[in-house]
């Protein structure tokens, strides 16, 4: 069965990869395009375009994996791509417009709408102040009068110069750009605003994916949490962080696999380069940087380029340090986030943990064991913010199925990168920066001497999930399967639960 057909001399001039990723292209347009004739043109009342969008969904999903059943075992990273463009898709068009149904989803499609007027005048849109409801009819006609209400000629929008801590904006404010400069209805622009980010987060990690030798199940899996697919759905900077660490990851992970290799000078730039991208919408991670002192002295072609890297890297991490550190000393910490209540005093808490450091890390201790636990992980893998939570067994699914690829997604490359000594440092980052986030939260948005920490949200553990689970599998498991018929259970799973939650929680409301 063959999906597109070629010409006989081009097919043998074109190699595997030109032709695979010919056909995955044209798939992603074609979905691309379908989802936006349906909500572009619409269709009546009695038609119901998310359900029909779901079940096109579906198809494209079935489709894909009947095609690529026997080459989607060396090439993991396109049946990742698939899957997070196709159930994204479908969350991005298909969840309530007008309403806040991320985390401070207002609050980030404010900013972009800033950045994007440096640009584009013409950009008051405050989704937030529209209804939504699930009635086709009433949703219809409500996006009628918003393209309507926002055709009127406007003043100029207040603008917001792109500062580090906000390039992860850049992708949001481009598409809202592009949308508003060729005169999209604005109902579309504010899909596409959001769609972009996902688009961004599935090439990046495709490329992180496709740099591994073995692991690259595990990252497909972490990546495509059902959490982390909504969030790279939405307005937010969260999948940029994700989607550029786990780049930056995939060539460290990737050197260490290969010891007796030396490491270019393009490799070291665009691994440091990825998380220093990536750490901008969030420099409290910035432990992770530590974890590039794991390469030894002998993956360089001499002395003196060794010296070079950790001076690039400490300067990294400095940098980006700074850029959080530098403000609160200059300004001081101030009274804090006043959305932690009237209690929070940020100047106070610190002379409190400065005072009491044996209180403080007894608090952090207790607070930091239940916010690791594996029971709560519901909250960054099968939770859709405000929209709600994807049925218990479905979170069960996702558990096992990280379980198993942690376990069984390692071979004879990951020998002698798996020493303890790198387990050990790992563990040491991941634990630290859990505690530095906390730690965040406990002055910014906690009240003085709380015994517990309020405003840590389960979501910031996605991005330290795929380093720490890729340290603790091991390669003395060995994974008899035929590597097609693995991939391909691994990624239908996914899809069945990104899909069927998603159903739940949004297509069939409604009506």
């Amino acid at each position: 069965m063959k999906f597109f057909s070629y010409p006989c001399n081009i097919a043998e001039k074109m190699s595997f990869k030109k032709v695979v990723a010919a056909k995955i292209i044209l798939s992603i347009l074609l979905v691309f395009l379908s989802c936006f004739l349906v909500e572009y043109f619409g269709f009546n009342r009695h038609f119901n375009q998310y359900r029909f969008l779901f079940i096109l969904a579906i198809g494209y999903l079935i489709l894909f994996f009947i095609l690529f059943r026997k080459k989607i075992g060396q090439r993991p990273e396109f049946g990742f791509l698939t899957v997070a463009l196709i159930c994204g898709s479908l969350i991005s068009i298909s969840e309530p417009r007008y309403y806040n149904v991320s985390w401070d989803e207002q609050i980030h499609y404010k900013n972009v709408e800033k950045i994007a007027s440096n640009v584009v005048n013409n950009m008051h849109f405050r989704p937030n102040t529209i209804p939504f409801s699930y009635s086709i009819e009433e949703q219809n006609q409500l996006d009628s009068i918003v393209d309507s209400k926002y055709k009127e000629p406007k003043t100029k929008s207040s603008t917001e110069k792109l500062t580090y801590n906000r390039i992860g904006y850049i992708p949001s404010a481009v598409a809202l750009a592009i949308g508003n400069f060729i005169h999209l209805p604005h109902h579309i622009i504010f899909i596409f605003g959001r769609w972009i980010n996902l688009l961004v987060y599935g090439l990046i990690v495709f490329f992180a994916i496709r740099k591994f030798k073995s692991g690259k199940m595990i990252m497909s899996v972490v990546a495509l949490l059902p959490t982390a697919i909504f969030l790279a759905a939405n307005y937010n900077y969260d999948s940029w962080l994700t989607a550029f660490t786990l780049l930056g990851l995939a060539y460290l992970f990737s050197e260490l696999q290969l010891p007796d290799k030396k490491i270019t000078g393009r490799e070291i730039c665009i691994m440091i380069g990825a998380f220093v991208f990536g750490l901008g919408p969030k420099a409290i991670y910035f432990p992770l940087l530590f974890l590039l002192f794991l390469l030894k002295p002998r993956k360089f072609i001499s002395p003196k380029r060794y010296k070079i890297f950790i001076l690039a890297v400490s300067l990294s991490i400095i940098f980006v340090v700074s850029t959080f550190l530098v403000p609160l000393i200059s300004k001081g910490p101030g009274k804090g986030d006043h959305r932690g209540g009237e209690a929070v005093n940020s100047t106070e808490q610190i002379k409190f943990i400065l005072k009491e450091p044996v209180a403080y890390a007894k608090i952090l201790g207790n607070f930091m064991i239940s916010y690791i636990n594996p029971k709560n992980a519901g909250g960054y893998t099968t939770f859709f913010a405000y929209v709600g939570s994807f049925k218990n067994y479905l979170f069960i699914i996702i558990l096992i199925i990280l379980a198993v690829v942690t376990l069984t997604d390692k071979n004879e490359y990951d020998e002698k990168s798996e020493s303890w000594k790198n387990r050990l440092w790992v563990i040491a980052v991941y634990l630290a920066t859990v505690a530095l986030i906390c730690t965040a939260l406990y002055v910014s948005f906690t009240p003085v001497k709380s015994p517990s920490i309020a405003g840590v949200q389960p979501r910031y553990l996605i991005p330290l999930t795929f380093p720490l689970l890729f340290i603790l599998g091991s390669s003395r498991i060995k994974n008899r399967m035929n590597g097609n018929l693995y991939n391909l259970i691994i990624f239908s799973i996914m899809a069945f639960v990104l899909l069927k939650g998603t159903w739940d929680l949004i297509i069939k409301n409604y009506y």
